[in-house]
């Protein structure tokens, strides 16, 4: 990207630059025989603006083109991957109703935990590529109902935990499907990091949002490197470190300010200052 960038750039500076030795010369020229400043001026503005138009307007179909091109190429490798992960979902799922032996139902778990974690970071990717490529549009959405969508995304393997959304209706305006991830993030480690039995909170105060849960909390000693991509609590539990970094990135994006206020054994409380998107009355 930053290459065809460049490109792009030094093919404008040599446009801009070739146009104004011939307007120079021009206006040389034109000095000999229209004495009149006014004239020259006008008839050399109209050169320049003829003259960028005819030769950019190649350069900016390319450029347009290419990019065309690169999305049209980049939707259809992302197509073609989650086509193979969906078939491997769907024949876990019809394996395990004829599989009663415990040490093969345990193996399909585990290719069932891995293709998820594998959709987890195609949905990473595929959002962090359109990002790039596309404009992010902001939207307005109610935030309890996003939480709601969230909630049921993980019914299937939330087990014991009891998750809650007490939010207050708030409409927010922001990259709903960037936030969306957020979400799913929070509430996946919320999950994840819990005690059998125990419980996930959503809940409003002030225009913040609280995801707060009963789980294993973090050492005070990781707070300082939690965000980083890599990082993990327990280095044993499946998963790849991403979730609080795609976390992070988003909140510094949208101006979010975010808390983590844990103890260790007892739990974790995030908070997540929602003012600068929050719709204004």
């Amino acid at each position: 990207m930053r290459s065809k960038e460049s490109a792009f750039l030094i093919s404008n500076i040599i446009i801009v630059a070739s146009i104004s030795l011939i307007v120079y010369a021009l206006n040389v020229w034109f000095e000999k025989i229209l004495p009149n400043i006014y004239i020259r001026a006008l008839i050399a503005l109209i050169v320049t603006i003829s003259l960028y138009y005819f030769l950019a307007v190649s350069v900016i179909r390319e450029y347009l083109s290419t990019d065309k091109k690169l999305k049209e190429m980049i939707d259809h490798t992302l197509h073609e991957l989650n086509t193979p992960i969906a078939t491997i979902e769907a024949n876990v799922s019809m394996l395990k109703k004829t599989i009663d032996q415990p040490k093969n139902l345990s193996r399909l778990n585990r290719i069932s935990e891995a293709s998820k974690n594998l959709t987890a970071l195609y949905e990473s990717i595929e959002y962090n590529i359109k990002e790039k490529i596309e404009q992010i549009e902001k939207i307005e959405f109610d935030l309890r109902k996003s939480i709601d969508e969230s909630i049921r995304r993980f019914y299937d393997i939330k087990g014991c935990i009891r998750i809650e959304n007490l939010c207050e209706t708030l409409t927010i305006r922001t990259d709903r499907n960037g936030f969306e991830r957020v979400l799913d993030n929070l509430l996946s480690n919320a999950i994840k990091y819990n005690k059998k039995g125990g419980f996930v909170k959503f809940f409003t105060k002030n225009r913040k949002l609280y995801i707060q849960d009963s789980g294993i909390g973090i050492d005070p000693k990781n707070l300082l490197i939690v965000y980083e991509k890599s990082f993990q609590e327990n280095p044993s539990t499946e998963g790849f470190g991403l979730g609080l970094g795609i976390v992070k990135d988003f909140c510094d994006k949208e101006k979010i300010e975010i808390k983590i206020d844990t103890k260790k054994n007892y739990g974790t409380t995030i908070s997540l200052d929602l003012e600068n998107i929050v719709k204004k009355d």
